[in-house]
């Protein structure tokens, strides 16, 4: 999820995500959407907002394609 989205940033956007999951949560139907977020500084602020939001893991940018790829996988082996 980019951070520094025009009209909707990647943290409204999550929260939106994470609403509909506990909307359909309530209806029976569960299901989880894995959420890396890729922003563009590694201020602590930033990553306590991603944690706020919910989002599953963290990458920034500029990332090495290894480092991408490691953390994809961790946030897909907990889901």
């Amino acid at each position: 999820m980019d951070i520094q989205m025009p009209e909707m940033d990647g943290f409204e956007a999550t929260r939106n995500i994470r609403k509909l999951e506990e909307i359909a949560k309530e209806s029976g139907k569960i299901w989880h959407v894995p959420i890396l977020a890729m922003p563009a500084d590694v201020i602590q602020a930033t990553y306590d907002e991603c944690v706020r939001c919910k989002m599953d893991g963290y990458v920034s940018k500029p990332f090495e394609e290894e480092q991408l790829y490691k953390a994809m996988s961790q946030v897909l082996s907990r889901t």
